[in-house]
């Protein structure tokens, strides 16, 4: 069943398009059947959908400030736009679709 992930950054525009790319074919290459939804700060609060997953590239985001997101696990993915530490986050990330 595909997962829904939110790639969430300061604006939803450059950044989060690059590391939003490299998610994506990093999750292909494990088999993991994801939708991204690259989402700016101020646009969390008004989402209808509520995600499987949140993957930030900027620091900031806590879900406990989104009374339905809650229960939304929130990593931190800088290592998809540097390069560096990426597989340990993508093993974090593959972890916590599968759960």
């Amino acid at each position: 069943m595909k997962k829904i992930v939110w790639l969430a950054c300061g604006s939803g525009v450059a950044s989060s398009q690059m590391a939003a790319h490299t998610l994506g074919e990093k999750c292909k290459a494990r088999g993991l059947d994801i939708e991204i939804v690259v989402v700016g700060f101020r646009d969390i609060g008004s989402r209808h959908q509520k995600p499987d997953l949140m993957v930030s590239i900027a620091p900031g985001i806590e879900t406990g400030k989104y009374a339905d997101l809650k229960d939304v696990k929130v990593i931190n993915g800088v290592a998809l736009l540097t390069g560096i530490g990426i597989e340990k986050i993508m093993d974090e990330i593959e972890l916590a679709l599968q759960t």
